[in-house]
């Protein structure tokens, strides 16, 4: 028995190990290195990659590689992929399908004499390749290519085929991945909206659970003994109020999706010896015209909180003096000018003069009004995300 008869044969995996792989990539952080990885072995290969490239500017945005290093791809690239024919072949040729150098590359007998095979192709020690673009949006294109070296067979039909049945799969997952990152960003830039609020907020899903929380309402819920969530859904200490605040949700959640009128829902949650918390529950508006899932934004107002409002802001929106800015904060908390003379160490005649300068600036008249004014700028609605820093 010669030594390659005694060498166990490479056993091919089955296709649904690679579907699995590949529709793991959807979500994977990896991407699609399992699947290549997989696919490696599966089809007896030297090397795999799939590249997401701009046809023109051949700018690289996604590189998923097996087999070989990122140095001998961007040398490809940049140096020889205007030499290569095969993919002269494959861009030729209509896509979604696997071409072969050794099936379908007309004058294969020219290939060895050329620069790319003598430096880029034979120095790795590969003897074979095949791709495919598998999918083609504007001017990026997705390419699947694989490689093998002398010691492996070359490219068949039945594996061209093999092959090519894999490619809706491909596509499919390639499309679900990209749409997956776009919502995961959009995702994203939402909960990192609402982390610069200062108002507490919670963004519910379809399923009523709460999926983000800003900082303002993880203070919250530690600081009250009236209001939790339990695994995800907003519970009180009373069952009637807590179906009141479920109900709350779902409507909004119905009208985000437009079935439903869309109008706010005002749950007062009532606390012992205080006022009540006020819960205001709104529909999230999806973009799209028919969106697939809904979602709400529930605001607490705790009407006994003092507001966190930073005089730094306050100072730029209003062009105001340290001490005017001081001045403004400490009305907005509910002081007295007399509180602020004696506080400061001033008398009450310097606040004054300081408050009227505030009313010249802001346009304002009275200190009503001048509250007002900033309880409804930048300065309050910004105000956590300035302390956290």
């Amino acid at each position: 028995m010669t030594k390659t008869q005694m060498q166990d044969p490479i056993v091919p995996l089955s296709d649904d190990r690679l579907l699995s792989h590949l529709y793991d990539a959807v979500m994977a952080p990896s991407g699609f290195q399992a699947f290549i990885d997989t696919f490696r072995v599966s089809f007896d290969l030297k090397s795999i990659g799939i590249c997401i490239r701009h046809t023109e500017k051949q700018d690289v945005k996604s590189l998923w590689l097996s087999g070989m290093t990122e140095d001998w791809m961007s040398s490809y690239v940049v140096d020889y992929a205007n030499e290569d024919m095969l993919a002269h072949h494959i861009m030729a040729s209509p896509i979604a399908r696997f071409y072969a150098s050794n099936l379908d590359v007309p004058h294969p007998e020219r290939f060895p004499e050329t620069r790319f095979y003598r430096d880029w192709v034979a120095a790795q020690g590969m003897a074979y390749a095949a791709g495919a673009i598998v999918l083609q949006e504007g001017q990026w294109v997705t390419q699947l290519f694989l490689q093998r070296g002398p010691e492996h067979p070359p490219f068949s039909h039945e594996e061209m085929n093999r092959v090519n049945r894999l490619v809706p799969h491909l596509q499919r997952a390639i499309q679900m991945r990209q749409r997956f990152a776009e919502l995961q960003l959009g995702q994203n830039f939402l909960a990192g909206g609402l982390d610069v609020l200062a108002m507490p907020t919670f963004l519910f899903n379809e399923y009523q659970r709460a999926i983000h929380y800003n900082r303002s309402a993880t203070a919250l819920l530690n600081e009250q003994h009236d209001l939790w969530l339990d695994g995800g859904l907003l519970q009180t200490r009373d069952r009637a109020l807590t179906r009141k605040l479920d109900t709350a949700i779902c409507k909004a959640i119905q009208a985000s999706l437009g079935d439903g009128v869309s109008l706010n829902g005002i749950v007062l949650l009532p606390r012992f010896g205080r006022q009540p918390l006020m819960l205001m529950v709104t529909p999230l508006q999806l973009r799209g015209d028919q969106p697939t899932q809904g979602a709400a934004l529930l605001f607490a107002f705790d009407p006994e909180a003092t507001p966190s409002i930073t005089a730094d802001l306050v100072r730029q929106l209003f062009a105001l003096s340290d001490a005017e800015a001081g001045l403004a904060v400490a009305l907005c908390g509910g002081e007295t000018l007399d509180d602020i003379a004696k506080k400061r160490g001033t008398s009450i005649n310097t606040v004054k003069s300081q408050l009227k300068s505030i009313f010249l600036k802001t346009g304002t008249n009275r200190q009503s009004e001048l509250v007002s004014l900033v309880l409804a700028s930048p300065a309050y609605f910004l105000a956590q995300k300035q302390l956290a820093r």
